[in-house]
């Protein structure tokens, strides 16, 4: 008999997103959670699971009775590649290899969550219509959001399962494995340059210092992930799913500065991926000096991904107003959950 109780497959569960989300549902008696991931989390709660996989694996084993219970699946998985153009293919083939697997083995599957962003608005190509809708139209150049989106409507018509797709922007949270992630991108920073005896300057030109920007708190968004899957009134739709307010680096730079006890500076132009080259060494020195946690820096941080949000020099700004008239209203404040997160980081020690 299959279980009435929900179970929510998270692929990517090792990600920022995915992990976060696995994170907020663990010790709960009324989910049960299989974590998914070439390496999972590791969670002592009793109510998740591991399943360490790789989806484009020709043989995926024995997996197929542990997942016959699982009714809404979460997708927040991703493969990089050097541009917007060199992603399209893998990651469409990954989340096929994801639906496949769903189709193949999870009979009371209900609901599908898909992750998204805001460059399905264009948002890494230059300006863009601001606040972005939901509504907009989809890029001519193309996305594998758009790839992604298509087969997910697809698989709903085949299968009958609901879906729902969300877009949030730079997601901010804890996370060991997911370099693409702004407070990990800015807490390593902040500590090499600290321990090189330097100012903290903002590391991109005035102009995408003063612009307006905005980012997603993950617990947010993982309640975000939730109401999805659980409300009728998010079937078939995409929603922006952002904090609800705006921030210009200018003005948050200066607190930064303050949890790692530096004096803050403007812009001082530089690509991250090019005048840290010997951040590795330089990371190693640190962990063993302040006794962190041991990660490697490539499993910390992308310097690209930091050039791209720092070299940001037009405003971001999505419209939130469709997942509050569908009765998602909760929001954070974004310049205290920079510092907050920050701070949580340092407290972990997972940097000093």
């Amino acid at each position: 008999m299959i279980s009435r109780k929900p179970t929510v497959l998270v692929v990517g569960a090792s990600g920022v997103i995915g992990g976060n989300h696995v994170a907020r549902l663990a010790g709960r008696d009324d989910v049960d959670v299989i974590a998914l991931a070439r390496r999972p989390p590791d969670s002592a709660a009793a109510n998740v699971a591991p399943l360490p996989l790789d989806l484009l694996a020709e043989d995926h084993g024995g997996v197929g009775a542990g997942l016959t219970a699982v009714s809404h699946l979460v997708y927040a998985a991703y493969i990089d590649a050097p541009d917007w153009q060199a992603q399209r293919a893998p990651n469409l083939k990954l989340f096929q290899a994801a639906l496949d697997l769903a189709a193949r083995h999870c009979p009371a599957l209900r609901h599908v969550t898909l992750l998204q962003g805001m460059k399905a608005y264009g948002s890494h190509l230059g300006p863009f219509k601001t606040p972005a809708k939901e509504s907009d139209p989809r890029l001519s150049q193309g996305h594998f959001y758009d790839d992604q989106e298509d087969a997910l409507r697809a698989g709903a018509l085949r299968s009958g399962w609901t879906w729902t797709a969300l877009r949030p922007h730079v997601v901010v949270g804890p996370a060991r494995r997911s370099p693409q992630n702004l407070i990990a991108v800015l807490a390593v920073y902040a500590a090499l340059e600290k321990a090189a005896g330097r100012v903290l300057s903002f590391p991109g030109p005035a102009a995408a210092f003063d612009a307006v920007y905005q980012a997603t708190d993950a617990d947010l968004l993982s309640r975000a992930i939730e109401w999805a899957g659980t409300s009728d009134r998010t079937h078939g739709e995409v929603f922006n799913i952002t904090n609800g307010d705006f921030f210009r680096w200018r003005n948050v730079w200066p607190l930064l500065a303050e949890v790692f006890e530096m004096p803050d500076a403007g812009p001082e132009p530089r690509r991250l991926s090019d005048t840290i080259a010997d951040a590795d060494a330089r990371w190693s020195a640190l962990v063993t000096q302040h006794g962190l946690e041991a990660n490697r820096l490539a499993d910390l941080v992308s310097w690209s991904f930091a050039d791209y949000v720092f070299n940001t020099t037009w405003d971001v700004m999505a419209d939130t107003l469709k997942c509050r008239q569908a009765g998602f209203l909760e929001f954070v404040d974004s310049e205290r959950m920079l510092v907050d997160r920050l701070t949580e980081m340092r407290r972990r020690a997972l940097v000093p």
